[in-house]
């Protein structure tokens, strides 16, 4: 369970990145809602599985 939840983290730092001020790219808006939504089932898994 600690390793998927580490394995969750690092994508989700990945993730950032790719919204931040230091992505090499811009994104769409459409993109950019997919990362998000992404992220948001990522991190809602990662409480689902810390919870238990």
């Amino acid at each position: 369970m600690d390793n998927k939840i580490l394995e969750n983290l690092e994508q989700l730092k990945k993730m950032l990145v790719l919204l931040s001020k230091d992505r090499k790219v811009v994104l769409s808006h459409h993109k950019t809602f997919e990362h998000v939504e992404k992220m948001r089932t990522i991190v809602s898994e990662s409480i689902e599985m810390a919870s238990k």
